[in-house]
């Protein structure tokens, strides 16, 4: 995506980690999308409905992603509908604390795109932050 394209929707969730190991954005990832079963079931159901209006690609997930650095890992996907980026980043910060972070930006192009995004934002906003908030708890437990 540009970086000075016009977004029809961005966010941006964050959690502090207190850990005494550093956790790059690659190991965030994996962690982030090791997802609980109820969002695996949620993300199955969403790919059922939208097959027959071509929403859903043929790429894995595993294919939408690029490490760009040690702290930013981010999975893009751009179609007639719409265009997405999200990224996964962790920070450095006081006392050997971390913040990790996702922040997804949307680009919406016609009315299916608007209709997807509209029935799609409530569990992209609820799984973000519970998969965030599930990130941290787990490294805080090691």
């Amino acid at each position: 995506m540009e970086l000075n394209k016009h977004f029809d929707y961005i966010d941006n969730y964050s959690e502090i980690v207190h850990t005494t190991r550093p956790i790059n954005a690659e190991e965030l990832t994996d962690r982030f999308f090791c997802a609980p079963l109820w969002i695996i079931v949620l993300m199955k159901f969403r790919n059922a409905i939208v097959k027959p209006f071509s929403l859903k690609g043929e790429k894995n997930l595993s294919d939408l992603i690029k490490i760009e650095s040690e702290s930013r890992v981010t999975l893009s996907r751009i179609n007639k509908h719409l265009d997405f980026n999200v990224a996964l980043m962790t920070e450095n910060i006081r006392n050997g604390n971390q913040r990790i972070s996702v922040n997804t930006k949307v680009c919406l192009h016609n009315n299916m795109g608007k209709f997807y995004f509209a029935i799609i934002k409530p569990f992209h906003k609820l799984i973000c932050k519970t998969q965030l908030e599930r990130v941290r708890r787990n490294l805080e437990l090691q």
